[in-house]
């Protein structure tokens, strides 16, 4: 009879063969946090719905979350110091890709020793949860099995945004499949026994194309939905309603300053919310002043908690996320998962989250010009139409419950179950 591990986190009947022992993981993430970034967001997610499977799963993560994870109230944590030699290459820009792969070797390293300590005889799995990039050399364990991902990243700008590109995202984009072909033949290369991929085709051919065996990869979603916003009342839509909100780190990519733009194109005197800190929140309200308007725009400040953040949504029709690079779209799953219809470019995560006039809108990735025109286009049909805003919320809302975590982390289990046990994953 084969193996399987119960998602529910109870062992095995005493009269089942060994094989049925559920296994000791230890998480792998440089940052586990609410405050810096959907990444981080995402590890946090994922110990915690481990755990409810799992629940004497180890985390290790970097000395940086410390006040963070006490904030939390996490308990069996773990974390990477700083060492001196770390802080020096931190302080040589280009030296700084190199930090990933350290981290990497000294999280297996700390991995390995918990689990030595701990595991009592039972399957150990290392995950590598973060970061997501299927480029990034990381560390293999030799002594225990190794999961990687979920894998996604190899996203970059829209053709028309180049000129935005840093000089190292270029010579990333332009070098990206020619350093995976050379990661061929780099010797006595180790890989995962299993690796979760949420990229779709585009991160498969960028995972083989490194000699990643096929057999090995194992089709995901990026990340999975709280029950938690599930199971909130689906928000409701009637009438007109001309607020929308946009949430999230504001750095360049998250196309900020876009949405912005767009409120002088639109036919409605649409206001937008923009809930997030970061390097571009001066240049979004310097933005705000220049075009007049201070009456439509509120900047607020980022939520503390999580959970305060989902309760202000109440009141929107929609919510805008114009992003040139995101390889996924947390606060795109949570907004379908609250039945808040999204707007965003037909690019990059987004693009494989929703389908356009389905789930929420999609504009076209073309030009500057096109895109702020599609989006106010957008914004006016979503805050006139509430049937065709509920109509998405509904619509999105059942999409977001097939991510359900609880679903997602019984997938992966399965994986943890098959590759503790030497099976392939998944067909090849």
């Amino acid at each position: 009879m084969e193996a399987s591990f119960s998602p529910s986190g109870r062992r095995a009947p005493a009269d089942d063969p060994p094989g049925r022992a559920l296994p000791f993981v230890v998480l792998v993430a440089p940052n586990v946090s609410e405050q810096m970034g959907g990444e981080a967001m995402k590890a946090l997610q994922i110990l915690r719905e481990v755990r409810r499977a799992l629940p004497d799963t180890v985390q290790v993560t970097h000395a940086r979350n410390r006040a963070e994870v006490a904030r939390l109230g996490l308990h069996n944590v773990h974390f990477v110091e700083d060492r001196w030699w770390m802080r020096w290459l931190w302080r040589l820009p280009p030296l700084r890709w190199a930090l990933g792969p350290l981290f990497s070797w000294r999280s297996v390293r700390l991995a390995e020793e918990l689990a030595r300590a701990r595991a009592g005889g039972r399957p150990v799995i290392i995950h590598q949860v973060e970061p997501n990039s299927p480029v990034m050399p990381r560390w293999m364990s030799r002594r225990y099995v190794n999961v990687l991902g979920p894998v996604n990243g190899n996203i970059y700008y829209p053709p028309a945004f180049r000129r935005h590109e840093s000089a190292s995202a270029r010579w990333r984009r332009r070098l990206h499949m020619p350093a995976q072909w050379a990661r061929r033949c780099w010797p006595a290369r180790r890989h995962a026994q299993g690796v979760l991929v949420a990229g779709g085709e585009r991160t498969r051919r960028s995972l083989q194309a490194a000699g990643v065996p096929a057999d090995t990869l194992v089709d995901t979603v990026d990340c999975g939905v709280a029950t938690e916003l599930l199971d909130r009342p689906r928000l409701r839509h009637a009438g007109a309603n001309l607020r929308f909100i946009h949430f999230g780190r504001l750095v360049f990519h998250k196309g900020t300053a876009l949405a912005i733009r767009a409120l002088c194109h639109t036919r409605l005197p649409v206001t937008l919310d923009i809930v997030g800190r970061g390097p571009e929140k001066p240049a979004c309200e310097r933005l705000v002043l220049a075009l007049g308007l201070q009456s439509r725009v509120r900047f607020l400040d980022w939520y503390e908690r999580h959970e305060d953040l989902v309760a202000s949504f109440d009141g929107y029709r929609g919510m805008v996320l114009p992003s040139l690079e995101d390889a996924n779209g947390i606060v795109v799953q949570e907004a379908l998962a609250l039945g808040l219809p999204p707007v965003c470019l037909d690019w990059g995560g987004p693009q494989l989250l929703v389908d356009a006039g389905v789930h929420g809108l999609l504009v076209a990735a073309g030009d500057e010009t096109a895109i702020v025109r599609g989006l106010a286009a957008s914004m006016d049909r979503l805050a006139a139409d509430g049937s065709l805003a509920d109509q998405l919320a509904d619509a999105g809302r059942r999409r977001a419950d097939s991510w359900r975590w609880s679903q997602v982390i019984a997938q992966w289990i399965a994986v943890y179950a098959a590759v503790a046990q030497g099976r392939r994953p998944a067909p090849a």
